[in-house]
């Protein structure tokens, strides 16, 4: 039997990735969080993503045009050996650096503690930079993760929980296991 799989090829061209993003992005219900002054930081993950520095640049530059200030902080949990240094290797390596996206790219290890979770043990982190920022833009791509089948796996959520946490906050709930 002979069987023929055809794929779609739609796509967007590195052109028009900004257009798209802008458009999605000025929906009411997004545009208006962003506000003149705010300091915004927007997350980049160790993950590989097609197009990353323009589609990064393209979410600055949608802040900048509601008069905001971004920047960029890797939110990689204890990625690139959970140091800034190996954070910032991973992110130039995907495109990632302040001439590439115009805006400061701000790595550090240092959280700060904003909860914890109902076990009333387990502490609950955020990179200082974007714990003290006005606003955060968690950017991401959702995908299903490599390890364990659950309802939260990879993508925002875990961005959020493990990747912003760096180093400490991401021991800290691996160390609970997948469960």
């Amino acid at each position: 039997v002979q069987v023929r799989q055809r794929f779609s090829d739609d796509h967007l061209t590195a052109e028009e990735i900004p257009v798209v993003v802008a458009e999605q992005l000025q929906r009411p219900a997004i545009a208006e969080r962003i506000q003149p002054g705010m300091r915004v930081c927007i997350t980049c993950g160790s993950r590989g993503i097609q197009n990353l520095p323009i589609l990064v640049r393209s979410v600055v530059d949608f802040c900048r045009s509601r008069q905001a200030e971004p920047f960029v902080t890797p939110a990689m949990g204890s990625h690139g050996g959970g140091t800034v240094e190996g954070n910032l290797e991973i992110l130039s390596g995907y495109g990632i650096t302040e001439e590439n996206v115009g805006v400061p790219v701000m790595a550090s290890m240092d959280v700060v503690k904003i909860g914890q979770l109902e076990d009333g043990e387990t502490p609950v982190y955020c990179d200082r930079f974007a714990a003290e920022a006005d606003g955060i833009v968690v950017y991401n791509k959702v995908k299903p993760h490599t390890d364990f089948k659950g309802e939260h796996e990879s993508g925002l959520l875990k961005m959020m929980a493990i990747g912003l946490a760096k180093h400490k906050g991401c021991s800290a709930l691996h160390r609970r296991g997948f469960d």
